[in-house]
């Protein structure tokens, strides 16, 4: 065994080197850094060019820079790293030690929501197996599992960031996106709520009408540069909420369950109005956890009150429902600072940051901004 761990450490000290080498190679082949001097008009031009030469070493070959480098980094075995130096003169290592909270807050909770869903969509695929929900949710994994992760971000960088924020400025979808997006939404219900090929039909037809008259009434009302659910919006939700989670959880022919969900859709809308002062306080915090400790004792309550016999799944069904319609009256509190948001000067209509890796003016706003 120790045998075997000594074989694989030292290959993956093989791969980390050849990788390694390679990339820092093709970096130093396919750019210039003195390209842009070149094409400076500066009197001093030739010194410059001399003097980033010598600092970057450019009059050594790739291969031998990159042997310079490693021996720089691997004097952190010493207590001494030397990462080397960005085109601002500023250690890489301090870069890095820069970036690495943010990379860790981005990996933590990417995986965190791998998890939830992996498990939640794995558990209700094995519920139903060989039914249109299994195979949907196999082919999307499969699917999105394939894509290769840089073209992706490229793709997220360009659409939910670089494109959505131009979107914003108007916040008008054109007709082709609308039924684009109907269809695929169509598809995605059809495939999970499954059942016979007439009710498949149906309720592909009625998710395509219903979501290209929802998504044409938010265009033409401009919802997205105002957006707010409100006590119609957190009702109708819940109710949505209710019947679904009912259905995954135990069935809806438990009515029971059906009943003490459909209450706390109506609890819900009801917490709306006394849990907007309290969330607008000072203690906004303190506001979340009272929320989410009422919603939770009246979901319990619901259950043991409908329920006889077998309350655990019903008990299941209704926290889980009262937690998501908290979760929705807290996007709404969220939604209430957007406008704001977006048109302080900081920000300019254009909320998602597409340069560096945070916006530092956010720590000094109100808790629901950031």
């Amino acid at each position: 065994m120790f045998a075997y761990i000594l074989r694989r450490l030292g290959a993956l000290v093989v791969i980390l080197f050849g990788s390694s080498f390679l990339l820092y190679n093709l970096s130093a082949i396919s750019t210039d850094p003195i390209g842009e001097l070149r094409l400076s008009d500066a009197p001093n031009k030739d010194q410059l060019i001399l003097n980033l030469t010598r600092e970057l070493r450019l009059d050594l070959p790739p291969p031998l820079r990159y042997f310079i480098w490693l021996r720089g980094v691997l004097g952190i075995f010493a207590g001494r790293a030397d990462f080397g130096l960005t085109r601002e003169q500023e250690p890489v290592l301090e870069a890095i030690m820069g970036a690495i909270p943010t990379t860790i807050r981005l990996v933590a909770v990417a995986t965190l929501v791998a998890i939830v869903l992996g498990i939640a969509l794995g558990i209700t695929s094995a519920l139903r197996q060989y039914s249109r929900f299994d195979y949907g949710m196999t082919f999307f994994a499969f699917l999105l599992f394939s894509l290769p992760i840089f073209w992706v971000a490229v793709l997220l960088k360009q659409y939910l960031a670089i494109d959505f924020n131009d979107f914003l400025v108007t916040a008008k979808m054109s007709p082709p996106w609308i039924i684009g997006f109907s269809i695929v939404t169509g598809f995605f219900w059809a495939a999970i709520i499954s059942g016979s090929r007439r009710q498949v039909v149906l309720i592909f037809s009625g998710v395509f009408v219903a979501n290209s008259i929802f998504l044409s009434a938010i265009s033409a009302t401009e919802w997205l540069s105002y957006p707010r659910l409100g006590p119609i919006g957190v009702f109708v939700i819940g109710v949505g909420i209710a019947v679904g989670v009912t259905y995954l959880s135990v069935g809806l022919s438990d009515r029971n369950a059906l009943k003490t969900t459909l209450l706390m859709a109506l609890v819900g809308t009801i917490s709306y109005f006394p849990a907007q002062p309290i969330l607008s306080s000072d203690r906004p915090r303190l506001g979340i956890l009272l929320l989410f400790i009422a919603l939770l004792i009246v979901s319990v309550s619901g259950a043991l009150l409908f329920a006889r016999v077998d309350r655990g799944p019903i008990i299941r069904t209704s926290v889980i429902t009262s937690v998501l319609i908290g979760i929705f009256i807290l996007i709404d509190r969220m939604m209430q600072a957007w406008r704001p948001y977006v048109e302080s000067d900081d920000v300019n209509y254009r909320p998602v940051a597409t340069i560096g890796q945070s916006t530092i003016w956010l720590s000094e706003v109100s808790f629901w901004v950031r």
